[in-house]
C-alpha cells in the first residue's frame, strides 16, 4: 500500500525557522537570483532524511536551470557545477512553495535564491553585487540613495540595464538588493538632486521615476518597458 502524505505543522515550524536564519546572515545583503517551481520527489529511510536530502537535490537542479536560463542549455553543458557543499554556500535561502511528506517520502516543491556573486563566477560574468558606474569627480554635498524596482523581460535585459549605469555623472555606484527574472531592485548611489540625477540617466537611455515613495528605473526605447 501506497503511503499517505501528509504536512505535519512541527515540520512546517522547522523549516521556517530555518529559512529564517539563512534570511538574518549577512550574506542576504548581497544580490540574489530567484530560481522557484523546482520538484522534489525523495524516499529514504525516514522523512528527516527525505527532507535533507530533497533540499539538496533540490539546490543543485536549481543552479542547474539557472545556469541554463543565464547562458542557454548548449553552453550551460560546458560549466561543471560544484559539489553539493560548494552549491549550498551559494544559496542565501530557500522557501517551500508545496509540500507533503510521510514516514518515508518527501514530495515538494521549492524556490532557491542564490547569491549572485558566486554564481557570476561560476558562469564567467563579473559579479553583479555591485557595479561601480564612474571614476568622474563628483560634486560636494551629500550623498544620497534611492531605492529603485527595474522591471526587466531577462537576465539578458539586466545586464543591458548594468552596462548603460556605467559612466552616468552623479552616480557613485549601484549595489543590487535583489534579482529575480521579471524584476531586480538597485540602490542607486549618488551626489546631488533626485532631478541631477534622473537627468543623466536619461542621458544614457534610461528613465528613473517616482510615484509616491516607490522609485522605478527602466531602459528608454525597449518595447514594453513603461513607466506609471
Amino acid at each position: 500500500m501506497a503511503a499517505v502524505l501528509t504536512c505535519p505543522r512541527v515540520f512546517i515550524a522547522a523549516l521556517l525557522i530555518v529559512c529564517g536564519t539563512f534570511a538574518a546572515a549577512p550574506q542576504a545583503q548581497a544580490g540574489t537570483y530567484t530560481v522557484s517551481g523546482i520538484p522534489v520527489d525523495v524516499t529514504a529511510a525516514d522523512a528527516s532524511t527525505a527532507r535533507d536530502q530533497a533540499i539538496v537535490d533540490g539546490q543543485r537542479a536549481a543552479l542547474q536551470k539557472l545556469v541554463e536560463n543565464m547562458m542557454g542549455a548548449e553552453k550551460a553543458k560546458q560549466v561543471p557545477l560544484p559539489g553539493d557543499d560548494e552549491i549550498s554556500a551559494m544559496v542565501q535561502d530557500f522557501e517551500v512553495e508545496t509540500e507533503r511528506v510521510s514516514s518515508v517520502r518527501y514530495v515538494g516543491s521549492l524556490t532557491y535564491r542564490f547569491l549572485s556573486d558566486p554564481v557570476d563566477r561560476l558562469v564567467g560574468r563579473a559579479p553583479v553585487g555591485s557595479v561601480g558606474t564612474t571614476t568622474m569627480p563628483m560634486p560636494a554635498g551629500p550623498v544620497r540613495t534611492i531605492t529603485a524596482k527595474v522591471p526587466i523581460s531577462g537576465l539578458q535585459q539586466w545586464m543591458e540595464v548594468r552596462n548603460k549605469l556605467v559612466g552616468v555623472p552623479l552616480l557613485h555606484r549601484a549595489d543590487v538588493r535583489y534579482l529575480a527574472p521579471d524584476e531586480g531592485k538597485i540602490d542607486l548611489v549618488f551626489s546631488g538632486e533626485p532631478a541631477q540625477l534622473m537627468q543623466a540617466l536619461a542621458q544614457h537611455q534610461l528613465q528613473l521615476t517616482q510615484t509616491g515613495p516607490d522609485w522605478m528605473l527602466v531602459q528608454l526605447g525597449v518595447p514594453g518597458a513603461t513607466t506609471p
